[in-house]
């Protein structure tokens, strides 16, 4: 088990070619990146592709990096560059005629769960259903947008970090962030 070292130290010593300690930070922050790849892009596959390439980046380019505690941003930066070059790269999306509808039970895959005496299943089945429409609001919303609410409340960023990560003006997310909540609003007006 390794032992536990503020990011810096496990950045630091990654820039001076230890493996292990890049290992360390790979372990700390792939799931972030994952997730956030996972958000902007909507396909696991081409999120685990985005994943790997931005690891494989930030290993090439960590010794550029000059403030160590700025590594999780810093990361999420080349993340969300690489979604942006897939999006230009990406064939428009296409639906097959010959899938099944939503609600098609067939092609959905088990799940175990373990109940909850405190809360009834309707509850349960309200909040997931919920939970779905939500994350499908955000894939249909444009990029621009998606990436700020993925950032802002997915990951938890400030906004002045997202205007770093985005390299836009704090003014620019702020605007972006106001106008992806109306939009998710009248979405989820008609839906729910």
């Amino acid at each position: 088990m390794s032992e536990r070292k503020p990011v810096r130290e496990w950045v630091l010593a990654a820039q001076k070619g230890d493996q292990k300690a890049f290992e360390e930070l790979f372990r700390l922050f792939q799931g972030t990146v994952y997730n956030t790849a996972l958000q902007l892009l909507g396909n696991p596959e081409d999120a685990e592709d985005v994943t790997q390439d931005a690891f494989l980046r930030a290993w090439e380019q960590l010794p550029k990096l000059t403030a160590p505690e700025a590594f999780r941003n810093w990361l999420l930066t080349i993340t969300v560059n690489l979604c942006r070059s897939h999006f230009r790269k990406a064939s428009p999306p296409t639906e097959s005629l010959d899938a099944p509808l939503e609600g098609d039970d067939a092609e959905e895959e088990p799940t175990r769960e373990i109940a909850d005496e405190g809360v009834d299943a309707e509850t349960i089945v309200l909040q997931r259903e919920t939970a779905r429409l939500v994350r499908r609001a955000v894939a249909e919303l444009p990029l621009a947008f998606r990436e700020v609410i993925v950032l802002h409340y997915f990951e938890g960023l400030e906004l002045a970090d997202i205007a770093k990560i985005l390299r836009v003006p704090i003014g620019t997310v702020k605007s972006r962030l106001a106008r992806a909540r109306e939009q998710l609003r009248r979405k989820l007006e008609r839906w729910l």
